[in-house]
């Protein structure tokens, strides 16, 4: 069975990004992750959510958007 969560560095191999920045996406208030512990995880299916949003509302060069 495949997790439904992902720790940071799945997260950040699941986007192309690397740890570093995967840790400041997790301090936006949009990013879809949450801590249990001293653990934090991103939800699998939020992820693929944002991700999508984030492609849908991306700036194209000379400002305006697609």
């Amino acid at each position: 069975m495949e997790s439904i969560t992902l720790n940071l560095t799945q997260a950040a191999d699941a986007l192309g990004v690397s740890t570093p920045t995967m840790r400041c996406l997790v301090r936006r208030g949009d990013f879809p992750a949450f801590k249990i512990g001293s653990r934090w995880l991103v939800s699998r299916a939020a992820l693929e959510e944002w991700a999508q949003r984030q492609a849908e509302n991306r700036v194209e060069f000379g400002g305006v958007r697609k």
